[in-house]
This record gives C-alpha cells, structure tokens and sequence, in this order.
C-alpha cells in the first residue's frame, strides 16, 4: 500500500509539473524600464560630445576613472541615445577594464554616474 501511495503521488506531481497550469515567462523585447529612446547621430551627436569634452565634469571623472583601474580610450566609438520618456540625454565612453574588458563611462544630461559593465547599459 505505501508503494503505491508513493507512485500515485510521484505520478500526480509529475502531471502538475508538466500538464498543469503555471507562470509562462513573456519575452520582451527592447529597453528594461519601458523608456523610449532615441539615438543621437551625426552633427547632433558631435556637438553634445564636443561639449561634454570641454566639460570639468569629464576632467574630474578621467582622473576617478583612472583611479578605479581602468583605461581611457578615448571617444571613439562613444554612444549618445535621448531618454525622450524621461528627458536625459546619456552619454557612454568606452573604457578598458585591466581584464581587457570594455566597460562604460556613463554621463546622465553632462554629470558624471560611474563606470558600468557591459551589457548593463541603456
């Protein structure tokens, strides 16, 4: 009798872990906070880059940059996307961790917010 107690409720647990209802996770697709973004290109771009380098919000965060470890490579491939939704304009600098990894300098309407890892960004 116990063994069959037993099958009998293996058999039920295993026909609600497969067979019953249960949460379907919903992919999404696009930013996590639901924010529309736009991307910042061409003259637009290089002027709000321009002004960012002449900043001393950029000055003081090279040299804390540099001081937690990381690289500064420069501007080459830095990405600058509106927040329409919340009014920001983001900046992001690449900057190379002493794995060699590429992290990200990240300005929030020209202030300086830290370094983020990768994929973690925008």
């Amino acid at each position: 009798m116990k063994k069959i107690l037993t099958l009998l409720c293996t058999g039920l647990i295993v026909f609600l872990m497969f067979g019953g209802p249960g949460n379907v996770a919903m992919a999404h697709e696009g930013d996590g906070c639901g924010c529309v973004t736009e991307e910042i290109t061409g003259a637009e771009k290089n002027k709000i880059v321009s002004n960012l380098l002449k900043s001393d919000e950029l000055k003081n965060a090279r040299k804390e940059i540099k001081e937690e470890g990381f690289k500064w490579n420069g501007i080459g491939n830095v990405e600058v996307i509106y927040n329409i939704t919340h009014d920001i304009m983001m900046v992001g600098i690449p900057v190379k961790n002493a794995d060699g990894t590429i992290w990200t300098a990240v300005f929030f309407n020209g202030v300086y917010m830290g370094v983020a890892p990768p994929e973690t960004i925008l």
